[in-house]
């Protein structure tokens, strides 16, 4: 093997790409809501008790730390946007040895905090149910184990409505709360008979409520527009989360001596809003500790099967602990692991809920510590791939202080804590030495051929890119999904792309549960690809027997509409065009039809053979132009009539009863024929007209298409929940005509 070969590259072409599908919102969700945990519902009595009143400022500290960690995150996501996180900044920045000591570090750290969260939620539900809170732990955690296990994927937007639901239950504490506090018991702010030691004592536990920003950077790869959304959302979430945890604690020991036998409770936070609210108040508090501490520990959970395909990925982390579930798709090994140790630590330490934390926090300050070298390693080395669209600012000040306050509040954990943390390292160096230093090709950035290896990659791909592009616009994106409708796609999609000299962009979403890393449906997607001819590697080779330039990628996404959306948004198509399989308004493609800001196409393939007439559906919505477009752009390639036909709602010729009626429908019909031919005259399409009377408008399109090959129709404009309980125009018409439909919705 050459020494090019050892070299990685971290932006390799691994042909299936991850669908970057979160946004804002979605990133800064997945930071508020894992900090927002049971370091805000349980620690704050049991912290104001050691340290009097200056947990405030312990709090405040610690989120300082945190914000310029942040600083230097935010910079290594935009310069290596891909899944892994802090670990893959510290393989990348220092080589496999330290990097698979800190992917274990940042691995077993997300053991300790789902321990630490399954603590705070049996002290909660033991205040309610007369049961052991260990016991209540455990059975939550393997109840969370189990859900992760099945992959049951949670409905949209449900981490936004937990988070928000978490934020509003503080900030109700809060708001009914200031106005009780009592100055007196928050001065001094240094009680005598603690004094400093106490600050000193409590700020490294506290550390474990700051830990969830770090799972933004471990999605960085899935996050749109990552340039600008990436440094808001881990920046964002930990100045968020600082100001909530301040403002709340300021009220814990501005309304209970520290010194009260009380403060020192897991659950003082209920019993405050009890005083303060009564019985409203302790359920608020109560249900938010309950979902705080459940949606940390299944957060930390998925987040702990990232990080092992992470390494998987690289080759520090044996293959077992990779292996997906031939039924649920998901990465069961790895979860079953980190639920089993969670569990163990929950029998063995469960008693000791510092300790837990401080061990958590202490790893994951190891780690951050290490970003903040890495962000001035990867700074000093000038890699020319490493150009982050965020720099940190202040710089080398920002990470310099960063690091050192990382070492500093790991200088003030208990002796304990620092034995089992060094203990962690010390196996996690012997099990590299013995078992990973030859399996593993990595090199850090330092190495020269690494750099040259990334260097020539990403010229070759960006040259790629562009002779791809040349001379390719204008745009067709084609999702393709099943092989017995591909080619029917694949043949209007070509028409298309030959009548206005398009290119045809093929696209493959790989669908998989929410529990499954993104990374795992790549490599499953890759494997079998190596097996078998894929569904776009027919699709590419057809397009290109017609003449057809066609770029093909596949995605691996949660959410397949989200997705090709997300390629939409990239490749800018003047026109997308759908199967359509089923319902319309059940199907994948609701999702891209209303979304969507361009012209959308959905195919019902009713055998799509040789197609000689083409009926197009002319009405006064926003979709006929299109319709006549496309059937003008048909005809010309199939060499097919085209009537345009409108259906005006009455009674027909056969129910005229008088001459009266018959003139009255004659100029009814007259009128409807010259807008037809308006129509026609404005789009420039030459086709027969047909005006059709009728009482059932499906019924009359039905009637009038058996007698032609391909029906183009527009979108639906009915009022929402009429189509949903009677079904949409186009749904009728494709479930009973002969031929095949075409659905057509502008994006003007």
């Amino acid at each position: 093997m050459s020494e090019n070969d050892q070299v990685a590259d971290p932006n390799g072409d691994t042909g299936a790409k991850l669908a970057r599908e979160l946004g804002l919102g979605a990133a800064l969700s997945i930071g508020i809501g894992t900090m927002i945990c049971a370091g805000i519902f349980v620690l704050p009595g049991i912290a104001a008790a050691k340290a009097g009143p200056i947990v405030v400022f312990a709090f405040g500290l610690c989120g300082l730390v945190a914000v310029l960690i942040a600083l230097c995150m935010s910079e290594l996501s935009t310069g290596m946007p891909q899944a892994g996180g802090g670990y893959l900044f510290i393989v990348r920045a220092f080589g496999p040895m330290l990097g698979s000591v800190m992917g274990w570090c940042l691995w077993l750290s997300l053991i300790f905090a789902s321990a630490f969260y399954m603590i705070g939620f049996g002290y909660y539900i033991s205040d309610v149910l007369p049961i052991s809170h260990v016991w209540l732990a455990l059975f939550m955690t393997a109840l969370l184990t189990g859900l992760n296990f099945i992959g049951a994927k949670e409905a949209g937007g449900t981490q936004n409505v937990i988070v928000a639901g978490l934020l509003i239950a503080l900030v109700v504490f809060f708001v009914r709360a200031i106005f009780e506090v009592d100055m007196d018991k928050v001065t001094p702010w240094i009680p005598p008979e603690i004094g400093i030691q106490g600050f000193l004592v409590v700020t490294p536990v506290l550390f474990v409520t700051f830990m969830g920003f770090a799972e933004i950077a471990a999605v960085s790869e899935e996050i749109k527009n990552p340039d600008r959304n990436l440094p808001l959302a881990v920046v964002g979430s930990v100045v968020i989360v600082t100001v909530v945890y301040c403002a709340v604690e300021f009220c814990v020991v501005g309304l209970l001596e520290y010194n009260d036998p009380a403060m020192a409770e897991e659950t003082v936070l209920m019993e405050l809003a009890r005083q303060l609210m009564g019985k409203t108040g302790y359920t608020i508090i109560l249900l938010g500790g309950i979902l705080a501490t459940v949606s940390s520990a299944n957060a930390s959970i998925m987040a702990a099967s990232r990080i092992s395909f992470a390494m998987g990925r690289d080759r520090l982390m044996p293959d077992w602990f990779n292996q997906i579930h031939g039924r649920f798709r998901t990465p069961y090994r790895s979860i079953f692991v980190t639920g089993g140790l969670t569990m163990v630590l929950l029998v063995v330490l469960g008693t000791h809920l510092e300790l837990i934390a401080e061990v958590g926090a202490f790893l994951s300050l190891l780690l951050y510590a290490f970003i903040s070298l890495a962000c001035m390693v990867m700074r000093h080395v000038k890699l020319e791939w490493y150009k982050p669209s965020f720099k940190t600012p202040l710089y080398p000040v920002v990470p310099i202080i960063g690091l050192l306050g990382c070492v500093f509040v790991m200088s003030l954990t208990s002796r304990p804590t620092i034995m089992i943390g060094m203990g962690i390292v010390a196996g996690a160096l012997i099990w590299y030495v013995l078992f990973l230093r030859k399996r593993t090709t990595l090199t850090g950035a330092s190495n020269i051929l690494f750099k040259q290896k990334v260097i020539m990659s990403l010229a070759a791909k960006a040259e790629e890119y562009v002779a791809a592009r040349k001379d390719a616009f204008p745009v067709i994106l084609v999702p393709l999904a099943n092989p017995e409708t591909q080619g029917s796609l694949l043949k209007v999609g070509t028409a298309l792309a030959k009548a206005s000299k398009a290119r045809l962009h093929l696209a493959h979403v790989v669908s998989v549960p929410v529990q499954t890393p993104l990374e795992a449906g790549r490599i499953a997607f890759e494997q079998t690809r190596r097996e078998q001819e894929t569904l776009l590697d027919v699709a590419t080779r057809q397009a290109s027997k017609q003449g057809i330039r066609a770029r093909a990628n596949t995605l691996v996404a949660h959410d397949v509409p989200s997705a090709l959306l997300n390629v939409a948004d990239l490749e800018q198509p003047e026109l997308i065009l759908l199967g359509w399989r089923g319902e319309v308004r059940g199907a994948n493609v609701t999702g891209v039809v209303k979304a969507a800001d361009r012209n959308v196409l959905v195919l019902k393939d009713n055998g799509l053979n040789k197609v000689r007439r083409i009926l197009v559906l002319v009405g006064r919505g926003p979709h006929t132009k299109l319709g006549l477009k496309v059937a003008q752009q048909l005809s010309e390639q199939w060499g097919a009539a085209i009537t345009a036909m409108t259906v005006q709602v009455g009674q027909g010729y056969a129910e005229a009863k008088s001459e009266f009626d018959q003139e009255s429908l004659q100029l009814f019909q007259g009128f409807a024929e010259e807008f037809v031919r308006d129509t026609l005259k404005d789009t420039g399409v030459a086709a027969d007209v047909s005006v059709v009377i009728a009482t059932d408008v499906g019924q009359a399109i039905v009637d009038a298409a058996d007698e032609h090959d391909l029906i183009i129709i527009g979108a639906s404009e009915e009022w929402a929940v009429k189509q949903w309980l009677f079904g949409s125009l186009p749904d009728k018409v494709a479930n009973n005509a002969a031929g095949s439909v075409l659905m057509v919705r502008s994006g003007n």
